[in-house]
């Protein structure tokens, strides 16, 4: 329940997070810009914490274009990014989820989604193939996945995020022994195994 100011600063502003998260919006938008639906883009971001990566998304989509789902398991980052984001251009809604759990059981439909977003919050949880499982479900046939993750140790995610408990929460030792992350080549190839064609 305390002051987040510092962390959304980092996860937003930090130059690494302003290339890779407007990598991301780069991304969504050209999705929301190609969609062909007869109604808006349909966006859900998964674990999307301080909002770093929707502070670059929402202003890059166009009135009307799409409806924009921000969900976290923290209901105070919820309840935050409500404050936030509740008046961008496009619909937006907001609740908690939680990627361990079923989506439909927590309100979320299955293929309902055009599109999610899910930046940094896969390695956290206890098994990949089983986060990547739920998140196929929510997407519609012929749904994106549009992914953000570290691929390699970094010190200073141990001396921060490695303090939480949830960042060594792992149990699919096959795919990861002794760290969250995973190798580039590693996520390519399981999320073709889990059937996403996956581009770098």
């Amino acid at each position: 329940g305390g002051d987040t100011a510092s962390a959304e600063r980092v996860y937003r502003d930090a130059p690494p997070a302003r290339f890779f998260n407007g990598l991301v919006a780069e991304v969504v938008a050209a999705a929301a810009q190609a969609h062909r639906g007869t109604k808006p883009l349909r966006v859900l971001e998964i674990g999307a914490g301080t909002g770093g990566t929707t502070a670059h998304v929402l202003p890059r989509l166009a009135p009307g274009s799409a409806h924009y789902t921000f969900t976290d398991v923290g209901n105070a980052f919820v309840t935050r990014a409500r404050e936030r984001f509740g008046g961008a251009a496009v619909a937006t809604a907001f609740q908690v989820f939680d990627l361990e759990h079923d989506g439909a059981a927590q309100g979320l439909a299955d293929g309902a989604h055009d599109l999610v977003i899910a930046s940094n919050v896969v390695h956290a949880t206890r098994d990949l193939r089983a986060s990547l499982r739920r998140i196929h479900r929510l997407l519609a046939p012929g749904g994106l996945l549009v992914m953000l993750e570290a691929c390699a140790p970094q010190a200073w995610f141990d001396v921060t995020v490695g303090l939480t408990e949830g960042w060594w929460a792992f149990e699919d030792r096959d795919l990861r022994p002794d760290y969250p992350t995973l190798s580039r080549t590693a996520w390519l190839a399981l999320l073709e195994q889990e059937g996403f064609a996956a581009e770098a």
